[in-house]
């Protein structure tokens, strides 16, 4: 993700804050890199979804995606899951 994108990725976390569900997956499934202005707008949008009462959480951390977030320390902010199916068990309990 870079600055070429980074808008179109706002304004999708901002309509997936607009639908009713508490519980929000943000699958990042291939993507390989994403700079400072794309982790700025998953910090905003994390902070929203707890302003209104929601929960954001990140699939698809792999490989170089999962070496950022974790030398950003992403990890302490928000839940990170390698799968879309780990987030979904995560939120059902499983």
């Amino acid at each position: 993700m870079t600055l070429n994108n980074v808008e179109s990725f706002r304004q999708a976390l901002e309509r997936l804050l607009d639908k009713r569900a508490d519980q929000l997956i943000v699958n990042m499934e291939g993507v390989n890199y994403i700079n400072s202005a794309g982790l700025g707008v998953i910090a905003d949008s994390v902070m929203e979804a707890r302003a209104r009462q929601k929960e954001l959480v990140i699939a698809g951390v792999e490989g170089s995606l999962a070496e950022i977030f974790h030398i950003v320390k992403f990890s302490s902010f928000i839940k990170l899951f390698a799968t879309e199916k780990e987030a979904m068990d995560y939120f059902s309990g499983e």
